[in-house]
């Protein structure tokens, strides 16, 4: 992939595609053990791949990624858009094992003196890789912050994305491209 480096995450047991520009960001700051966390060093964009307790409990699938995205994003008290929820194939995993995309957005819900909203918010891309036998859910989110100046790019309900965004969408491509799961002993197998 042309702008793209191969990553091992969790000791080589998973490998992913991030751009070239995109730096580890336990060199910067500490990040939980469930978690590995990308930044760009050129930019605010980010990627985090986090393994998670499957959620059960819920009619669909596109219903527990839902729950993974209010919670994650959610807890911050942001306001939550959801746009598209779809099924994809991860080009390095079996067909059998589900997978899905979904585009949100988290918007603060109370500007500050010294942080105004004025249309701020974060774009998400998430993908959701199931993994019923190992009772996990790995989660990957590319997070794409705009100002107010880069948001006025944005109109999500008539599927203009922005410059910004459409770099998410590239990310987001990569990763549907490139995750593979390598050694499935990181989940107790």
């Amino acid at each position: 992939m042309a702008n793209f480096k191969v990553i091992d995450l969790y000791d080589g047991s998973i490998q992913v595609a991030v751009p070239n520009s995109f730096i580890e960001a336990s060199n910067l700051r500490p990040v939980p053990d469930n978690q590995e966390v990308y930044v760009d060093a050129n930019g605010t964009t980010s990627i985090v791949v986090e393994l998670l307790d499957r959620v059960n409990g819920f009619a669909t699938d596109e219903e527990s990624m839902k729950y993974h995205i209010e919670d994650l994003a959610g807890g911050s008290g942001d306001t939550i858009r959801l746009y598209q929820t779809q099924r994809v194939t991860m080009h390095k995993l079996h067909a059998a094992i589900p997978a899905y995309t979904m585009i949100a957005t988290a918007h603060p819900v109370a500007a500050t003196a010294s942080s105004p909203a004025s249309g701020a918010f974060t774009g998400i891309y998430m993908i959701m890789v199931r993994l019923s036998d190992q009772k996990c859910d790995v989660i990957v989110t590319i997070n794409v912050p705009h100002d107010g100046h880069l948001a006025r790019e944005v109109k999500m309900e008539d599927g203009r994305l922005g410059r910004k965004m459409e770099e998410g969408a590239t990310i987001r491509d990569a990763v549907v491209a490139s995750l593979w799961l390598k050694n499935f002993g990181l989940f107790g197998q």
